[in-house]
C-alpha cells in the first residue's frame, strides 16, 4: 500500500503514457504523505465502455483512485488528489475532436481493517 488503480477509456490506449505517470505519481506521492516509494503500487484497466450523461458522444475518461493508510490530515489527502490529477494531465493526451475528462478520488483505508500477505 499505497494503491493506485486507473481506469482509462480504450481510445487512450496509445495516448496514456501509464509507466511514466505510475513512476511520478509514486515519486510525488510518496513526499506527500510521508511513505516509501517502493510500498507504492499501480495497476491499470482499459474501460471498454462506458457512457457520460445522456451520451458518451465524444468524451474519453481517466478515473483515478489512490488508496492510502488512514491517518492522514484531510489537508494532505487534498493535496494528494491535486498532485495526482496534474500528473495526469501531463501524461494523458487527448485524442483530437474528443473531450477527455480526468477525475482523481484519494481514500483512506482503515489501517485496522487491512491485511496483506507477501512471500
Amino acid at each position: 500500500m499505497p494503491f493506485v488503480t486507473v481506469e482509462y477509456s480504450e481510445r487512450l490506449a496509445a495516448a496514456f503514457d501509464r509507466p511514466a505517470f505510475a513512476r511520478e505519481v509514486h515519486a510525488v506521492a510518496a513526499g506527500l504523505i510521508d511513505a516509501p516509494v517502493d510500498a507504492f503500487k499501480s495497476r491499470f484497466r482499459r474501460i471498454e465502455e462506458s457512457f457520460f450523461a445522456a451520451t458518451d458522444e465524444g468524451i474519453d475518461a481517466v478515473f483515478v483512485e489512490v488508496a492510502i493508510a488512514s491517518g492522514r490530515t484531510p489537508q494532505a489527502i487534498e493535496r494528494l488528489s491535486e498532485a495526482v490529477l496534474e500528473i495526469a494531465r501531463k501524461h494523458v493526451t487527448g485524442v483530437e475532436g474528443r473531450r477527455l475528462h480526468i477525475s482523481v478520488e484519494s481514500r483512506e483505508i482503515e489501517r485496522d481493517f487491512f491485511r496483506t500477505h507477501k512471500e
